[in-house]
């Protein structure tokens, strides 16, 4: 996909300082501050990682924190796309404002690459499940019949606080290859992308503890062949990640679900894998792990609990293979103690989980991913 980039930044920029000013357009700044808060923000999206607060010098680096780190990455590169998106375009005065439909809208503007881009934020109308709904849309003029919409969503956002609220995204990577396939002059064929990433955040005080602030993000990949991917599988995965933070410490959670193929070397056939992972201020943590299919023997399956220390040194691990009802030990070192305040399950640790998520919510979110708007 084409971005807008920098020259098409500077464009608005100078559209913008000609335009009518907000005296003009019949709005307030502090009206257009309020539906700007709908937009995503990678406060409210992006998952955390765990990452070593001293250097890892002596000891195994743990396996599970840098066997997901591309992972997350890949999660917290699409909440930058979706961000940087919705805010280089929203960053300007609006081009319009309909009092009417209490809408903002930016563009038509031409990009220097091809095509037009244009963006929207509006109140949704009764019985709507957010307050707002917006959009960043691509088209090949500045005829508005022509716009097709690459990043959409909808959010309830807090007015006390631009980082808290509660809210969707999608990021509908068919759609803008779609688009970028038939106007592109330059389109490369082998750098074709595909899919949807559809996203569920809220974020807010803690019920049970107003000191702390809690965000969690459902997410979901259905479909989607990246321009850089080495096998060019699609992949489908479904996230559940957190963050708590309070005055003292930072508390992250992720629970990763999907078919990925994790062997080594690839293969190019996707095992059912499950990562969790828990960790506090970015280090010491715990992850549990399990795969099946793929490569695995019929009946097989591959179960791991690892525990990790401040420089992601590896404390503990223990790997298990089973099949029909007999496990064998695969791999191991130290023992359940060394995990330390992680010496228990994470269930036992009351760490949320995907099966935690409302049935319903994922199964929204799945249609969405799969089908587009």
């Amino acid at each position: 996909m084409k971005t807008l980039g920098l020259s098409l930044l500077a464009t608005t920029l100078l559209a913008g300082a000609c335009a009518a000013q907000d005296d003009d357009l019949g709005y307030d700044e502090a009206q257009l501050a309020t539906y700007r808060s709908a937009l995503p923000t990678r406060a409210r999206l992006e998952a955390g990682q765990a990452t070593a607060t001293t250097a890892t010098l002596l000891g195994e680096p743990a396996v599970y924190p840098h066997a997901s780190a591309d992972v997350i990455l890949g999660i917290n590169g699409t909440v930058g796309i979706t961000v940087d998106l919705l805010d280089i375009i929203t960053s300007i005065p609006p081009t319009v404002y309909n009092s009417d439909t209490n809408e903002f809208f930016w563009g038509p503007y031409q990009d220097d690459d091809f095509g037009y881009g244009a963006a929207y934020i509006r109140e949704a109308g009764p019985g709507a499940d957010f307050q707002y709904e917006y959009a960043f849309l691509r088209g090949v003029s500045n005829d508005l019949a022509t716009l097709t919409p690459i990043v959409y969503g909808g959010a309830t956002p807090d007015p006390l606080n631009e980082d808290h609220g509660v809210g969707v995204t999608v990021w509908d990577m068919t759609a803008a290859d779609a688009f970028a396939a038939e106007f592109d002059p330059n389109y490369d064929a082998s750098q074709a992308e595909s899919g949807r990433f559809a996203a569920l955040f809220a974020a807010g005080p803690d019920e049970d503890d107003p000191e702390s602030t809690v965000t969690a993000v459902v997410a979901v990949f259905r479909d989607a062949v990246f321009k850089d991917s080495e096998d060019d599988l699609p992949v489908d995965l479904d996230y559940f990640y957190g963050h708590v933070e309070n005055a003292e410490n930072t508390f992250d959670f992720v629970d990763i679900e999907g078919d990925i193929d994790v062997t080594e070397p690839t293969d190019g056939i996707a095992e059912r894998i499950g990562i969790r992972m828990a960790f506090v201020d970015g280090g010491t943590g715990r992850a549990e792990a399990d795969a099946l299919g793929g490569s695995l023997a019929s009946g097989q399956s591959f179960q791991a609990i690892e525990c990790w220390d401040t420089s992601l040194n590896q404390t503990f691990i223990s790997g298990n293979v089973s099949e029909n009802g007999t496990s064998s030990e695969v791999q191991s070192l130290g023992v359940p103690e060394d995990c330390g305040d992680f010496n228990m399950s994470l269930d036992d640790l009351g760490v949320p989980r995907l099966e935690d998520v409302d049935a319903d919510l994922l199964a929204a979110l799945d249609e969405v991913a799969s089908n587009g708007l």
